[in-house]
């Protein structure tokens, strides 16, 4: 079976609905046991990405009676708890409104129903969410109006592969290590040095309108505590790039050659199935995998607003450094639909 668990103990079975029902009766033990609860959170990482129809008739057993046995991942939780009944959004908002509990609000931001994003908005206009957990998960919420996901829950494993040929670049649907012209409008004034991938956002369900086939996502020189944010024309092409940094950057970091082949590659997206390894509530124990487009950001950081509307911005991907090594940590690609801005981001490890 496709599970390492976070302690190495054997895996139960997940073959059927009955085994996830078996699951879901170890949570009431899971609640004091962490290594179980470790555990079980792979398992339940495993059936999120396989057969969430069998978690489906356990939603409202355990969103009022076992979520602190219930150790899941947010983007686990967007797929297992979509769709929840009212009955779950009415006991959890009810909760949240009386002592607020990050597991709780996940778990509200996880069911994604108009009950659900409503109650999360009038949970951020009074004030409940001190820490914006909801916003920090790429829910953001209006003026007026039901909150909004700014992710879609469909997501696909991204597989790095090499090629043979650099000219193959030109041609991939998703290309690692482009040229820069291929990138910016005027290479030689960009403050982007490193191509990490570009995108075509039709081949990723619930993406936004974009104008362009492509959208990419670079860096800047440094290695990590940046956002490199551009406005994107017609042909997808940035212009008018802005560059912030969490530290003042430095004169010693590693100068890079975008021109160098090595490293370069295609992107293939994969579907969430029982080919992948499911370890520690995520995928990257898959060999090949480097990150996940589509899904909810990490969550760990604050979301970026847009420049020009600031509006959250709609989260494409979070891949690791590795998928065309430069620096360290996450590099996550955001956009603005409505301004037509594209920001990068690299974060550190969580």
């Amino acid at each position: 079976m496709p599970i390492k668990t976070y302690t190495g103990a054997a895996t139960f079975p997940v073959d059927t609905a009955v085994d996830v029902t078996a699951l879901v009766e170890l949570l009431g033990r899971a609640a004091t046991d962490e290594r179980l609860r470790n555990d079980l959170g792979d398992h339940f990482a495993y059936v999120a990405g396989t057969r969430p129809e069998w978690f489906r008739p356990h939603q409202e057993a355990v969103v009022t009676g076992f979520l602190d046995g219930f150790d899941v991942t947010f983007d686990n939780l967007c797929v297992l708890l979509n769709g929840a009944p009212d009955r779950c959004v009415e006991h959890l908002e009810r909760r949240l409104r009386s002592r607020w509990s990050y597991p709780e609000a996940w778990a509200l931001a996880a069911i994604g129903t108009e009950a659900a994003l409503t109650a999360i908005a009038g949970l951020v206009r009074d004030g409940a969410d001190p820490g914006k957990e909801f916003e920090d998960s790429g829910i953001w919420t209006p003026a007026t109006g039901p909150a909004q996901y700014r992710f879609t829950p469909h997501r696909q494993a991204v597989e790095l592969q090499t090629v043979s040929d650099p000219a193959e670049l030109l041609t991939a649907d998703h290309p690692v290590g482009l040229p820069l012209d291929q990138v910016v409008r005027r290479p030689e004034a960009t403050p982007a040095v490193w191509h990490y991938l570009s995108l075509r956002l039709d081949q990723l369900p619930g993406m936004p309108d974009w104008s362009a086939d492509r959208v990419h996502l670079a860096s800047p020189k440094g290695s990590v505590g940046w956002t490199l944010t551009a406005a994107a024309g017609p042909d997808g092409l940035w212009h008018d790039e802005t560059v912030t940094f969490d530290e003042p950057s430095r004169d010693d970091d590693t100068e890079v050659d975008n021109s160098d082949p090595r490293g370069t590659g295609i992107a293939v997206l994969r579907p969430y199935d029982s080919d992948l390894v499911y370890s520690n509530g995520h995928i990257l124990s898959t060999p090949g995998l480097v990150g996940t487009a589509g899904g909810p950001p990490i969550g760990l950081y604050p979301n970026p607003h847009c420049r020009s509307c600031n509006r959250s911005m709609f989260h494409v991907l979070t891949v690791q450094n590795y998928i065309r090594e430069y620096g360290h940590g996450w590099r996550t690609l955001y956009l603005c639909e409505q301004c037509q801005i594209t920001t990068c981001t690299a974060t550190n490890w969580n």
